[in-house]
């Protein structure tokens, strides 16, 4: 079954889940995971792509978007292939960690085998999740919350 963790950040805005997600795509990414990071919005996309870029200076995280060819090879150390960012999910091959900073809920939410959905403290964000937490629940799930 999938796992579904909301991470509830202190902050407030699209900023400080950006900021978050950066960190738990380089978490990932570092232990193997396939990851692709479903967006509002490419203008949203665009920004988490130039957050990647500048999140660390002592390593760097290869992503592109969904359609783009994927100019970098796997990591050398676990394999794992580039972290993909689009506001459309991806064919199915690509089911491994799902990070939604989208407001929908994820209907196909059963092929991946990780969801990760971040909230942030202003009150637009908290409803979002909590809509897309009472749907996760609805479908048998247990999500497990993080507040950080």
């Amino acid at each position: 079954m999938t796992q579904i963790n909301f991470y509830t950040v202190s902050e407030e805005g699209i900023d400080a889940r950006i900021r978050f997600a950066c960190r738990l795509i380089d978490k990932a990414w570092n232990l193997g995971h396939r990851v692709f990071i479903q967006t509002e919005s490419t203008a949203q996309a665009k920004h988490l792509d130039d957050m990647l870029w500048q999140y660390k200076t002592t390593s760097f995280v290869p992503h592109c978007r969904l359609h783009e060819p994927l100019a970098d090879p796997p990591h050398k150390n676990t394999g794992a292939e580039s972290v993909v960012i689009s506001t459309e999910l991806p064919d199915a091959s690509h089911d491994d960690v799902l990070i939604n900073l989208s407001a929908a809920t994820q209907a196909q939410h059963l092929r991946f085998a990780r969801i990760n959905e971040i909230v942030a403290a202003d009150p637009t964000s908290l409803e979002q999740g909590r809509v897309r937490y009472r749907f996760y629940k609805a479908q048998g799930h247990q999500p497990i919350t993080h507040k950080l």
